[in-house]
């Protein structure tokens, strides 16, 4: 029998050889020195060989455990090594169900027909709120109960920060995403049943705020505020010509260089390619073509970001100039500014509520905010019509914005 004084003294030859223990255990001296334990033992007539592990790791002791464990299992009429593979195949199977990893299998499948912005918020979702509640749980035993404490830890979450809402569309939006994820594992036979099932009204969409025109006061203080802010200047420039051009902050954010004809005094948006719809991507909210005419303080801008972005966009990521602004920067630089609760799109109907009150054409207003007209026909015309009229209109906007 071995002791652990007597495997030290087992030196490496020229040759492997094994030195027995006793009940089919023996310890396997390699050329390199390494030493591995072995269980011989006799299936149905036929002689075989488990490996139990590498001394010292596995211990004189643990080993002769093992071989216990390996006994029973032929007790039972169970072949070790073909337990050992069928474990390690399960182990492998349920490494591959968890819900993490098939979560990144349908992230793959999907994130390169999607948007920028559709990847970081899944992946962002993925690493706040669906990780941390069952990432490492198999698919198969994830619960409605699960998804219903993800969906409260969520709203939870959300509620806590300065700014981003009570959390509801959060935590309706991971739900989606989670649905999405495993109708993917159910048609690669990964589960059977999709416990989002049973969730539809378990949290309620809160109702939407509307835009809101800005008070006098806020009006007062802007170009001192934003003058004052500590934010970049591209960010600057990004808040100044949201304010000067009625344009959504999407629309900003994706402003080209392309789309820009100072000549013309005109930015012309165009609608979005198919290869932008495959990826759920949109330059203007009703993907049509959007002329926006120019005053003279929005060319000023234009012309200072030559020198603050990148070739393509107009704007770009304060933190990585390859990329485009992300629109929630608006609205942060708002905050910091002193606006809590005013938001990029309340400008939009500040500047349509002056401007109705002052007596412009609401059909001119309507044009510069790039609404859809009703009239399906007179629509398909009319974005190219006004355009004079709507140049001056801008620049009588521009210059009462800066006498604020």
């Amino acid at each position: 029998m071995l002791n652990d004084t007597k495997i030290k003294q087992l030196k490496p030859t020229d040759k492997m050889y094994r030195v027995a223990d006793h009940s089919g255990l023996c310890l396997e001296v390699r050329t390199t020195g390494a030493k591995l334990w072995r269980f011989r033992y006799r299936f149905l007539g036929k002689a075989s060989m488990l490996s139990l592990g590498e001394y010292p790791v596995v211990t004189l002791a643990a080993a002769r455990q093992k071989v216990a464990e390996q006994k029973l299992l032929l007790d039972q009429n169970i072949d070790p090594s073909k337990f050992k593979q069928e474990e390690k195949a399960k182990a492998k199977m349920d490494a591959e169900s968890e819900f993490k990893e098939v979560a990144f299998s349908w992230y793959e499948s999907k994130k390169n027909k999607r948007s920028e912005s559709f990847r970081l918020i899944v992946e962002k979702t993925f690493e706040r709120d669906l990780f941390p509640a069952f990432g490492h749980k198999n698919i198969k035993t994830i619960t409605p109960y699960d998804l219903l404490k993800m969906q409260k830890d969520t709203i939870k979450r959300v509620s806590k920060q300065m700014n981003r809402g009570t959390g509801e569309s959060t935590a309706i939006r991971n739900r989606q995403i989670v649905n999405s994820i495993f109708n993917y594992a159910i048609a690669n036979l990964l589960c059977d049943s999709n416990p989002c099932a049973s969730l539809g009204q378990t949290v309620e969409r809160p109702a939407k705020d509307t835009a809101r025109p800005m008070t006098t006061e806020e009006q007062a203080m802007f170009n001192s505020a934003l003058e004052k802010s500590r934010s970049t200047e591209m960010v600057k420039n990004a808040i100044k010509l949201l304010m000067y051009s009625m344009m959504r902050s999407i629309e900003i954010c994706r402003l080209k260089w392309d789309w820009v004809d100072l000549d013309k005094k005109l930015i012309t948006v165009p609608p979005a390619t198919k290869e932008q719809l495959d990826k759920g991507e949109r330059n203007i909210k009703m993907n049509r073509v959007h002329l926006v005419p120019l005053s003279k303080q929005m060319i000023k801008i234009i012309e200072n970001q030559r020198l603050q972005s990148n070739d393509e966009y107009v704007f770009c990521s304060v933190f990585n100039k390859t990329k485009i602004m992300n629109k929630t920067t608006i609205n942060r630089a708002l905050a910091s500014m002193g606006y809590q609760t005013l938001t990029a799109h309340d400008f939009r109907a500040t500047a349509s509520t002056i401007l109705h009150e002052l007596g412009y054409s609401s059909e001119w207003i309507e044009l510069q905010l790039a609404h859809v007209d009703r009239n399906a026909v007179r629509g398909t015309y009319n974005h190219a019509q006004n355009l004079d009229e709507r140049r001056k209109m801008m620049q009588d906007w521009c210059d009462l914005v800066d006498s604020w």
